[in-house]
Order: structure tokens, then C-alpha cells, then sequence
């Protein structure tokens, strides 16, 4: 439904069909355009995984210091993005 309709191509020796997809703009919050590389990074993670660590975040940005990390989470809670559940070691974040 509210698809362009299907092209083929015939050649002597094959065939193709292509199918269109109208897939929907996605609207992206404001948010998210104002986070650095590493937090989108982060939400990406969460949006796929349900929640992050701290440890899961620190592997994927290797070669980032860990303080910079923090600092990264503890931004995007401050503003309204994360929420952070636990403390010390047990300690996770999901998007609020």
C-alpha cells in the first residue's frame, strides 16, 4: 500500500525486478542532533539493546578515556536523555 509499483528489466540473458519501498521519514528529536559522535553511538546501543553500561560503553569507544565516557553518560542524563539506573558497579542507563 503506497508503494511505487515494481520495474523490470529484461535482457536477452536475464531478468531483474526491482521493488520500491516508501519507507517513512523518520522525525529526529533535537536532542539527539546536538550529541557528540560517541553519545550517538550510545543511543544506537540502547535503542538496540534496551539499556548500556558504562563497561559496554567504554567498548565502543576504544581508545576513549574513561572520564571522558562518564562524562558523556552523565551529560546526557543532566539533560533529559538517560535515565540512570543503580549504583556503583550495577549501574545502567536507558533512554527516558
Amino acid at each position: 500500500a503506497g508503494h511505487l509499483p515494481p520495474t523490470f528489466d529484461a535482457r536477452p540473458y536475464s531478468f531483474a525486478v526491482t521493488l520500491h519501498n516508501s519507507r517513512e521519514k523518520q522525525v529526529v528529536p533535537d536532542w539527539v542532533r546536538n550529541t557528540n559522535h560517541r553519545q550517538a553511538r550510545a543511543l544506537q546501543y540502547i535503542r538496540d539493546h534496551g539499556s548500556i553500561t558504562n563497561r559496554e560503553y567504554r567498548s565502543l569507544c576504544q581508545g576513549v578515556s574513561a572520564e571522558t565516557l562518564r562524562l558523556d553518560l552523565a551529560d546526557m542524563v543532566e539533560r533529559g536523555i538517560l535515565l540512570k539506573v543503580g549504583s556503583k558497579k550495577g549501574t545502567y542507563y536507558i533512554l527516558k
